[in-house]
């Protein structure tokens, strides 16, 4: 998050593009809640930017603030700045006064640059209606690039951004730096605008949580390829099995190229997915490129490291589509009697111990799993208080296992306060105990419901993109009070008609 001013009574932020000021249901994140869950600040919001709006977005830090941002909006005391791109028009500047929606309203036009095809605007107004810039624009005859809502061109976001905000009470200008994506655009070098206008969404904004992130997501761009950033490195994944690395390699090499000198990163490598779940390995084969990459290196989330592997055919260690999901488990953790279940290298595990946890039980039949979260546990200082146990078994074992000491000792069983239960999609279990998630899904939620205290919290997850989630919900909805589905982060969006890429559940007994 990059944060523009910041005194005691305003936040100003720049916002990306793809994600909302506030949260539309319960299970999303707008910025408003985002701040909360990983930077604890409470905030109140002033003013609004669309979704597909990027820049600066001003928030109070006390209730009584927002009636001050009332009383300087209807006053028309601030002045704003956004700058677009669209079609090249023949006028240089002009007034649109149109009412919107009954109400008074007007911006005033100038074009800043020409392009090869397209020309840079930019837009100026004291009170913002809804979508005036965006509809004063296509009133105009020059509708948005990226604005299909008012019959602009497609593109990979709205090209709207915020760059300066004039606000009484602040004496400096509020200025946030236009997308590169501009420029590559007005040059005429549209995939490469499109490349950066994604990445741009996500780093550096989430470099203030993290240093890894997704770049570029599955099928996004019409790319059947994920791009990920581990620290220094890129992890980039191809989905067509019969593709070999060094050839995705060598078609991606000038966007991988482009997204290492944007990221700061010294290589990376690709690996193609196996879809066979019974193969040993995830991947078919890797390929390299850059600087070598070593064995394994330490990432940041939060304030906590943990160890991931990128020359391995299996996992990274470390699944990015779930840093929501750590923190919401931080949030309520203190205190509580925590099982990690499918703990692999028990990320959740770090999260509930640094919140102060009472114990945490991770549970996972692999034992290298196992041990790699103990060395997370163990690099994060965690360790010594002797409240983090390992357990190496078969989850669906250890559930029948308390089940069991739960009947015939009631008194005695302590139920759990919180727990996770994040299962692979396929698993080989030996001696014909395979593991399917579809098949196991109902056992799992009645198993962890029963061992779950009366108010108790359980987190479900799993990217079986292939299943039916209606069925996934159902099943957890028959013995579960109350459940929420879960967006996943940001660097994570649904695609298209593409079925989301995990699913995530919060459910309370």
């Amino acid at each position: 998050m990059t944060i523009l001013y910041q005194d005691n009574r305003w936040l100003v932020i720049n916002k990306p593009s793809g994600i909302s000021t506030h949260r539309a249901h319960p299970g999303d994140l707008g910025i408003v809640e985002w701040l909360d869950l990983h930077h604890k600040l409470k905030v109140y919001t002033c003013s609004r930017l669309d979704k597909g709006t990027s820049g600066v977005l001003l928030f109070a830090l006390a209730p009584d603030g927002v009636a001050e941002a009332q009383s300087v909006h209807e006053d028309e005391r601030s002045r704003k700045t956004y700058y677009f791109i669209a079609e090249k028009t023949s006028q240089s500047s002009w007034f649109c006064d149109a009412p919107l929606d009954g109400k008074p309203c007007s911006t005033h036009f100038s074009t800043v640059r020409e392009g090869v095809t397209s020309a840079l605007y930019k837009a100026v107004i004291n009170r913002g209606r809804t979508h005036q810039i965006r509809r004063h624009a296509a009133s105009s005859g020059i509708p948005l690039l990226g604005d299909p809502e008012y019959k602009g061109a497609d593109f990979a976001r709205l090209s709207l951004h915020c760059a300066m905000v004039e606000w009484p009470g602040i004496s400096q200008t509020l200025h946030a730096p236009l997308p590169q994506w501009f420029e590559f655009w007005l040059d005429s070098k549209p995939q490469e605008a499109g490349y950066l206008a994604l990445v741009e969404q996500r780093y550096p904004f989430l470099s203030s949580v993290t240093d890894c992130c997704r770049l570029l997501h599955r099928g996004e761009y019409s790319k059947d390829i994920a791009i990920d950033k581990y620290g220094d490195w890129l992890c980039a994944t191809g989905y067509r099995e019969t593709v070999p690395a060094r050839q995705v390699l060598q078609a991606h090499k000038d966007l991988l190229t482009t997204l290492c000198e944007i990221c700061n990163c010294k290589g990376g490598v690709i690996k193609t997915n196996l879809r066979d779940p019974h193969k040993n390995r995830l991947f078919a084969d890797i390929a390299a490129w850059g600087d070598p990459i070593p064995d394994s290196f330490l990432v940041r989330e939060h304030d906590l490291h943990f160890k991931v592997q990128l020359n391995d055919r299996q996992h990274t260690g470390l699944f990015l589509d779930q840093r929501d999901s750590r923190s919401r488990i931080a949030e309520i953790a203190k205190g509580k009697r925590v099982v990690n279940l499918f703990a692999f290298t028990c990320s959740f595990s770090v999260y509930a111990l640094a919140a102060e946890a009472e114990v945490v039980f991770s549970v996972d039949l692999a034992a290298g799993c196992l041990k790699q979260g103990q060395e997370n546990v163990a690099i994060n200082q965690l360790a010594e208080a002797g409240n983090a146990k390992f357990i190496k078994e078969d989850t669906r074992k250890w559930l029948s296992r308390q089940l069991r000491n739960k009947q015939n000792n009631p008194r005695q069983f302590t139920p759990f306060d919180l727990v996770i239960c994040d299962p692979p999609v396929f698993a080989s279990g030996g001696r014909g105990k395979s593991f399917h998630v579809e098949k196991e899904w109902p056992g799992l939620a009645d198993g962890v419901s029963n061992i779950l205290a009366n108010d108790g919290i359980a987190l479900f997850a799993n990217n079986h993109q292939g299943g039916a989630e209606p069925f996934y919900y159902d099943t957890l909805r028959k013995v579960f009070s109350e459940v929420t589905r879960l967006n996943p982060p940001l660097d994570f969006p649904q695609v298209g008609t593409r079925t989301s890429h995990v699913n995530i559940y919060w459910c309370q007994k």
